[in-house]
C-alpha cells in the first residue's frame, strides 16, 4: 500500500492542476512595497515580519479555505526573494502556488483543493528549513563514459551527496520524467531491456527498494496527466548521513541492457532531475541538476545561412554549417566544401574540426535573388542555403526573428546562454526573444535570463529582447508572449496577480510605457479573439511548430481587430530559429515558425517600431522572402478607399512555389495555382492532399490537435510507377512516410500528420490515368473511411469529406471535425521565384481586409500581413 504521507508530498500535489493554471509574478511589486534587505537578510523588514508572523500560524494552522489566498501569495513574495539568494527551488514550486489564483479553482473537487492547501503548507515547511540551513539540499554530480551522442544507447551515472539533511525509512530518490524528453520511460524491472536505472547507497547498511512516486505537471511526461508514475528509490532501512551518497545509473547494462536510450536533439543540458525526500513525511529537496550535453552525429548534410537582404555589391557573410541526419550541429567537424552560385564554384572551405564555417567578403553583382549550392569536396553531402535578395539601394531589409522559443527554464531543455547563441551562431536569426513560461519561473531566473541577453545582443549583428509567456488556459485569455523594447528595467506582469487577458493588459499598461511592449497571442493554446488592446497587441502568432493556426488570425480579423501575422517556433528545446527533424512526440511534427520583419536597420528601436507598425510577415520556418503591397502601399497598414485594389508582389521561395491565394475578409477569393495542368503537360502526377483544420469547435478551448492520417491507397486500370510525399521528404522522413505495397504494384501505405495544413501524395502512374480510379482507405481512424474516386481531369478535383474523429492518440477539444481528401492531377511546379498581381473590382466595403500566402511544394508557407482598405471602425479596446 502507498504511503499516505507520500500522495500528499509537492509532486502529487500538482494533481490540483497547478501545471495549467495561471499563477503571477508578485516579485516586482513586493520589491517596492517593502524596504530595502536588512543587514544580514535578503529581504526588508515588511516582508520579514509578514513571513515570521506566516511561519507562526503555519505551525498550528495549516492552510484551508479562509487564508489560503493572503497565504500563497506571502508563500510567493518569500519564494522569489529567497530565490534571488540564488539557492536552487522546486521548478514547480510557482505553478502549484498558482492553482490557487485561477477563477477555476473554486469549483475544484474537494480531494484537489486538499492536496493544493496541503502543498502550500509543504512549501512554507520548506523554505522555513532552507531559510535556516540552506545546506541541507545536497549537490548532484553526474559522470558519463565518453561524449553522449544524439539517438544513442548510453550508460552514465548521478550521484547525490547527502547535505545537513540525513535520510531516512521511506525517504529516498525520485526520478521524474522531463515533461518534453519523456518518450522514454525509465524502468527498474528488466535488466535486459532499454532505460534500466539501478541504484546504490555508499553506506552498506542503507537498504532500498524500487518503487513508484506520483507526479503531474511537466515532469510526469504530458502536461494535464494525473499521477504519473515515476521512479521511486525508496529507503527501506538505515540512514544516509550527510556526506554519504546515493549513485543512480541510467541505462544501467551491467546485466545485458543497451542503455539509456537518448534523445536525437543536441543540447547542452539534457535534463535528468534528481529529486530527495528526506523521509515518508519529510521535505522534498531539489538539488541543482547537473549538466549532460549532447552532441550531434557525424556530418550527412550542410546548410547556409545569410542575410535576407543585400545592396548589391554590399559585402556579407555566409555561414556553413555541417549537420547530422537530425539538423544538428555535426559532431567530428566538416569536410571540404565547395561553395557554387550558379553553377560555378566561387570558394572552396577546406575541412575543420568545427562544424560551422562563416564566408566572409561575399558580393553579389546583379540584382534579384540568389542561391548558394554547397557539395562535399567528395560530393556525397549536397545542399544549400536560402535565398538572398540583392537590391540596388534597399530602403528597408527583411530580418529574420524569434519571439517565441524556450529552454530549461520552463518546460523545455537547454542552457539560457545557449539559446541565444544557437539563435546567433546556429540559426543566423536578427533578432531573438526568450520567452519563458511565467508559471514556472521564479526571479532568479528571470535575473539569469537578462544577463544572457545582455551578454548576446551585438548592436547591429544580433539583437536580444526580453520576453516572457504568459500562461493561462484559454477560458481566461489564452497564451500571449509579451516581449519589452529594453533589456533593463523590465519584469513581467504575470499571471498569478493578472490571471484574466483584461488584468493583463491593465498590468502592463500601468507597468510600462504601451510604445515600449508587445503582446502576441498564439494559438495552440487558444487566445481569446474577442480581445485585444490595439496600443499593446499589433501581432498575432500563427504558426509554430506546433501547427498552422490561420484561423485565429481570421478571427481577429472578423473581430474587427488589426493586427500583423508573424510565426515563432514555440522550440522548447533551445534551438531556436531551426528546427530538427521530429523523432516521436507526435504533436512536435509542425514544420515551425519564424519572424519576418521590414525595417530599416537591424537595430533594437527599428525593429521593435516595425513590428508595433505591424511591418511583418509569418512562415512557418522556410525562409521564403515576401514582398506585397496593396495599391502601392505596404502591407499591415490602412490604405485609402479605392474602387479598384490591387495586391502585387514576388515571392523568392525556397522551394518551387506551388500557388499564391488572395485571401479577402477570411475568404480565399483567388488562387494562382502554378502546379495546374496544362494542354500540353505529358508528365502530369496524380496528387492526393490531405488536410484538416486546426480550429477548435468552440471558443475558448485549446485548439485541436493533430490529424493523423494512417491507410492505404488503391489504384484500379493503372499501376503506381512512384509514390512519394514532398512534405515528408522536406522534414519529416522519421514520423510520416509513403511506401509502395511490396506484393501489389497497384497499392501503397501511408502516414501523414496534419494540424491546420495540408500534406500530399504523389502518384505517377503507369498505364491510361483517364481510366484509372482512386481508392482511400483509413482503417485506423475512430470511424473508418472508405471513399473511391476516378482520377478527375484537368482543373476538375475530386474532394473527399472525411468525416470522423481523430485517432485516439490526437486529442481535440470534443466533437467531430470535416477533413478533406482531395485527388486532383498536377504538374509540379519548379519556379522557386514567382511575381503575382491580384485585382479586387468588386464593390468597396470600409474596412476589407486583405493577405496572401504563398504555398510550397514541399509544404513551406509564408502569409503577409493584412491591409486594410477604407475607414476602419475600431472596436473598444477590452481594458
Amino acid at each position: 500500500m502507498r504511503d499516505w504521507s507520500r500522495r500528499h508530498t509537492l509532486a502529487a500535489l500538482l494533481a490540483a492542476g497547478g501545471s495549467t493554471l495561471p499563477m503571477g509574478w508578485v516579485y516586482a511589486q513586493a520589491r517596492k512595497a517593502e524596504a530595502a534587505p536588512l543587514p544580514g537578510d535578503y529581504m526588508g523588514k515588511g516582508l520579514r515580519d509578514r513571513v515570521e508572523a506566516l511561519k507562526a500560524e503555519a505551525a498550528t494552522t495549516p492552510t484551508g479555505d479562509a487564508n489560503y489566498r493572503d497565504r500563497g501569495l506571502l508563500l510567493y513574495d518569500w519564494m522569489n526573494a529567497y530565490a534571488m539568494t540564488g539557492v536552487y527551488l522546486h521548478p514547480e514550486m510557482p505553478s502549484v502556488i498558482a492553482a490557487l489564483y485561477s477563477p477555476a479553482f473554486a469549483g475544484n473537487g474537494e480531494r484537489q483543493r486538499k492536496n493544493a492547501f496541503s502543498g502550500i503548507d509543504r512549501f512554507i515547511r520548506t523554505l522555513k528549513a532552507l531559510e535556516a540551513n540552506p545546506k541541507i539540499t545536497g549537490t548532484v554530480s553526474a559522470r558519463t563514459e565518453g561524449p553522449l551522442t544524439v539517438d544513442s544507447y548510453a550508460q552514465f551515472e548521478q550521484t547525490y551527496t547527502v547535505g545537513e539533511a540525513s535520510l531516512s525509512a521511506g525517504g529516498g530518490v525520485v526520478l521524474p520524467n522531463h515533461f518534453y524528453f519523456a518518450s522514454e520511460e525509465l524502468q527498474t524491472w528488466n535488466p535486459k531491456a532499454d532505460n534500466y536505472v539501478t541504484v546504490r547507497a555508499s553506506n552498506p547498511a542503507v537498504k532500498i527498494a524500487p518503487d513508484t512516486y506520483p507526479i503531474t505537471g511537466m515532469f510526469s511526461s504530458q502536461l494535464g496527466v494525473v499521477e504519473a508514475q515515476r521512479v521511486f528509490f525508496r529507503i527501506t532501512e538505515g540512514t544516509l548521513r550527510p556526506g554519504e551518497t546515493l549513485t543512480v545509473t541510467y541505462g544501467d547494462r551491467s546485466q545485458g541492457s543497451r542503455g539509456l536510450k537518448l534523445i536525437h536533439i543536441s543540447n547542452t543540458a539534457l535534463r535528468f532531475p534528481f529529486w530527495v525526500q528526506t523521509s515518508a513525511d519529510g521535505l522534498l529537496l531539489t538539488p541543482r541538476e547537473a549538466t549532460l550535453p549532447v552532441r550531434g552525429g557525424p556530418a550527412a548534410g550542410v546548410r547556409g545561412f545569410g542575410p535576407a537582404v543585400v545592396a548589391v555589391g554590399e559585402p556579407f557573410r555566409l555561414s556553413v554549417r555541417a549537420e547530422d541526419i537530425y539538423r544538428n550541429r555535426a559532431s567530428g567537424g566538416a569536410p571540404g566544401w565547395r561553395l557554387m552560385l550558379n553553377g560555378e564554384v566561387i570558394r572552396r572551405l577546406p575541412a575543420s574540426g568545427d562544424a560551422i564555417t562563416v564566408v566572409e567578403g561575399l558580393t553579389l553583382a546583379r540584382p534579384g535573388p540568389h542561391r548558394f549550392e554547397i557539395i562535399s569536396e567528395d560530393g556525397r553531402i549536397r545542399g544549400g542555403a536560402d535565398p538572398i535578395l540583392a537590391e540596388t539601394k534597399p530602403v528597408e531589409r527583411i530580418y529574420w526573428g524569434e519571439t517565441h522559443g524556450h529552454c530549461g527554464f520552463s518546460e523545455g531543455m537547454g542552457l539560457v546562454d545557449d539559446y541565444f547563441n544557437f539563435a546567433r551562431d546556429e540559426a543566423r536569426l536578427d533578432f531573438c526573444a526568450l520567452s519563458e513560461h511565467d508559471i514556472w519561473l521564479d526571479a532568479w531566473e528571470w535575473e539569469e535570463m537578462r544577463r544572457a541577453a545582455i551578454k548576446a545582443n551585438r548592436p547591429g549583428e544580433f539583437i536580444t529582447y526580453m520576453g516572457y509567456e504568459w500562461t493561462v488556459v484559454s477560458a481566461f485569455g489564452g497564451h500571449h508572449n509579451v516581449i519589452f523594447r529594453d533589456l533593463e528595467k523590465v519584469t513581467p506582469v504575470s499571471a498569478q496577480r493578472h490571471p484574466a487577458l483584461p488584468d493583463l493588459y491593465r498590468g502592463l499598461r500601468k507597468a510600462y510605457a504601451t510604445k515600449d511592449v508587445i503582446v502576441i497571442p498564439h494559438a495552440h493554446m487558444t487566445a481569446d479573439a474577442a480581445q485585444n488592446d490595439p496600443d499593446l497587441e499589433p501581432l498575432v502568432e500563427i504558426v509554430s511548430e506546433h501547427g498552422t493556426f490561420e484561423w485565429l488570425g481570421r478571427r481577429y480579423l472578423a473581430s474587427g481587430f488589426q493586427l500583423g501575422f508573424v510565426g515563432a517556433s514555440d522550440n522548447h528545446i533551445g534551438h531556436p530559429g531551426y528546427k530538427p527533424r521530429p523523432l516521436g512526440r507526435y504533436y512536435f511534427d509542425g514544420y515551425g515558425g519564424l519572424a519576418a520583419v521590414y525595417a530599416p536597420a537591424k537595430d533594437r528601436h527599428a525593429l521593435f517600431d516595425a513590428m508595433k507598425a505591424r511591418r511583418t510577415y509569418a512562415t512557418n520556418g522556410a525562409r521564403i522572402l515576401l514582398k506585397a503591397a496593396i495599391n502601392g502601399r505596404p502591407m499591415g497598414q490602412v490604405v485609402p478607399k479605392a474602387t479598384a485594389r490591387v495586391l502585387e508582389g514576388v515571392a523568392h521561395g525556397t522551394a518551387p512555389v506551388e500557388s499564391i491565394t488572395l485571401v479577402k475578409n477570411g475568404q480565399e477569393i483567388q488562387t494562382l495555382a502554378y502546379d495546374a495542368v496544362t494542354a500540353d503537360a505529358h508528365d502530369d502526377i496524380v496528387e492526393i492532399r490531405f488536410a484538416s483544420t486546426s480550429e477548435p469547435n468552440q471558443r475558448l478551448v485549446p485548439s485541436r490537435n493533430i490529424r493523423a492520417w494512417e491507410g492505404r491507397i488503391e489504384v484500379t486500370g493503372a499501376t503506381i510507377a512512384q509514390a512519394s510525399s514532398p512534405q515528408v521528404e522536406a522534414l519529416n522522413v522519421f514520423t510520416e512516410w509513403v511506401l509502395p505495397d511490396p506484393l501489389n504494384a497497384s497499392a501503397a501505405r501511408f502516414r501523414l500528420v496534419t494540424r491546420g495544413d495540408a500534406k500530399s501524395i504523389r502518384l505517377k502512374l503507369a498505364g491510361d490515368i483517364s481510366k484509372a480510379r482512386i481508392k482511400v482507405l483509413l482503417p485506423n481512424a475512430r470511424t473508418p473511411f472508405n471513399a473511391e474516386t476516378a482520377v478527375p481531369g484537368a482543373g476538375a478535383p475530386a474532394v473527399l469529406v472525411a468525416k470522423d474523429r481523430v485517432p485516439a492518440q490526437a486529442r481535440t477539444s470534443g466533437g467531430e471535425f470535416d477533413d478533406t481528401i482531395s485527388v486532383r492531377r498536377i504538374r509540379p511546379a519548379v519556379d522557386m521565384d514567382r511575381a503575382f498581381r491580384f485585382e479586387d473590382t468588386a464593390p468597396p466595403v470600409d474596412g476589407d481586409n486583405y493577405y496572401v500566402r504563398i504555398t510550397q511544394a514541399d509544404g513551406g508557407q509564408a502569409w503577409s500581413s493584412p491591409a486594410w482598405v477604407g475607414a476602419v471602425k475600431k472596436p473598444a479596446a477590452k481594458t
